[in-house]
């Protein structure tokens, strides 16, 4: 007889056993997911219902502690985009895996070492990997012919990826070892921060003062907020009494996907190339979340100039309010009064924030940088104001002591430059030659002249 029930179960029940016409006892389950999306479906049997039963409870706790493969030896741009679209979301912020998804599309997925499978990939793989992405070159920007060859710092971001991904074979039982643990690369970045002086910074400080939206580089340079912390900042957060400013949220975008099935061209697509236009679009916008670490919940102190700076800044956005104005509602349902925003109260895209940023530098006549840099500058301020490294640890919001090597180097030229500065300050100014000749020189000259 078969006792098989019409129950509807979720994916990763399986089947409720059934009796086959053999006698034995049968379940289904899904093992997996290809990359391509589709299900691994995969089998249990037993002489009764109750062993069938044990035996699918036993295949079920494989595949939840993810000891079930995908294939028995997948490809590597296989196992990637498995990774960055199954395991990565459980433990990684989405934003950072759009990240490792773009050097992958970048820099793998074209090469011909991504059609190679997992246990065939050698050390000496991962070298010609590199070596040709080195030799790549990213064009500057569009309307120009200028190339610039990849930074370091670019390899060292595949080579992390890289690791991980096949670390995480590894431990599934997909990989036996993992080879790009055998391969090294520099540890030695040839980026450098630009740093702006004294001099520059009150320069952009007097600048600022006079600008409506100058309180935002304001809290750049003397702070050194994340771009995504002063754009979550919002006016409760705000404690003029105490003089304080608390950070607890930091504001990004996502980009949007297509909910049409595809791509403009595919089947079942709409119309659209770009994601954003598409009618059914998903997944991106804006987002609030915690900052980067721990660290990164703090209260900071706000200075003087900041705080007259924002008081300023918080009436000159009121009377710059449109109509339509209303509070950032963010995907929790939250609503949060942003300090910096649209003139309708939505988050300030981080890219528009740049270009701001961009603005002021060329206005304030200093060298070009990027956002991050104003970070970078209040950092070194504080630390060569002689503020306690581990205050100064802080108020950046770092995890890791090690961040405060980097400095180093800026703030022993800076002391030099100070030492000089000093050196030449007090050094007193020699004294003008005499046209007076005494009267013994004058007896020396005729002797010598004489004899």
């Amino acid at each position: 007889m078969n006792t098989s029930s019409k129950t509807r179960r979720n994916n990763n029940e399986g089947t409720v056993p059934r009796q086959r016409k053999d006698g034995q006892w049968q379940s289904n389950y899904i093992a997996g997911y290809l990359p391509s999306g589709k299900a691994i479906r995969k089998s249990v049997y037993g002489s009764t219902r109750a062993k069938c039963a044990a035996n699918l409870k036993a295949a079920l706790l494989e595949v939840s502690d993810g000891t079930i493969t995908l294939t028995q030896s997948p490809r590597l741009i296989e196992w990637l985009d498995h990774y960055l679209n199954v395991i990565a979301p459980n433990s990684i912020k989405e934003r950072t895996i759009n990240a490792h998804r773009s050097k992958v599309d970048n820099y793998i997925r074209g090469h011909r070492l991504a059609g190679k499978r997992l246990d065939k990939i050698t050390p000496s793989d991962i070298d010609v990997l590199y070596q040709d992405a080195r030799g790549s070159r990213k064009r500057a920007n569009k309307s120009s012919k200028v190339t610039d060859p990849l930074s370091p710092s670019t390899i060292q971001g595949l080579h992390r990826i890289l690791r991980r991904a096949l670390n995480v074979a590894v431990n599934r039982g997909v990989l036996v070892r993992n080879p790009v643990l055998r391969v090294e690369v520099s540890g030695k970045s040839d980026f450098e921060p630009q740093v702006y002086m004294t001099d520059e910074v009150r320069q952009m400080l007097a600048l600022a003062v006079d600008m409506d939206d100058g309180a935002r580089w304001i809290l750049n340079l003397t702070l050194g907020p994340r771009q995504g912390e002063a754009l979550g900042f919002a006016w409760p957060d705000i404690d003029f009494e105490k003089s304080t400013i608390k950070l607890s949220r930091e504001v990004y975008s996502l980009p949007w996907k297509h909910g049409c099935g595809g791509v403009a061209g595919s089947a079942g697509a709409c119309v659209y190339k770009s994601a954003w236009r598409c009618p059914e679009r998903h997944g991106g916008g804006f987002f609030t979340g915690p900052p980067k670490s721990a660290a990164g919940y703090r209260t900071l102190p706000i200075p003087t100039q900041l705080s007259a700076a924002l008081k300023e800044h918080r009436e000159v956005q009121r009377l710059q309010r449109s109509r339509d104005w209303a509070p950032y509602v963010d995907q929790a349902g939250k609503s949060h009064e942003l300090v910096f925003c649209k003139p309708n109260g939505q988050p300030t895209d981080h890219r528009a924030d740049w270009q701001a940023w961009k603005d002021f530098l060329a206005a304030a006549n200093v060298p070009d940088g990027r956002v991050h840099d104003g970070r970078h500058t209040a950092a070194t301020t504080l630390l060569l104001l002689g503020v306690e490294q581990r205050v100064v640890m802080d108020i950046l919001g770092w995890s890791q002591s090690s961040m405060l090597t980097r400095y180093q180097h800026v703030l022993d030229e800076m002391r030099d430059d100070v030492a000089t500065k000093l050196s030449n300050h007090w050094t007193p100014e020699p004294e003008p030659e005499s046209n007076v000749i005494s009267l013994a020189d004058v007896r020396k000259q005729r002797l010598s002249g004489g004899a």
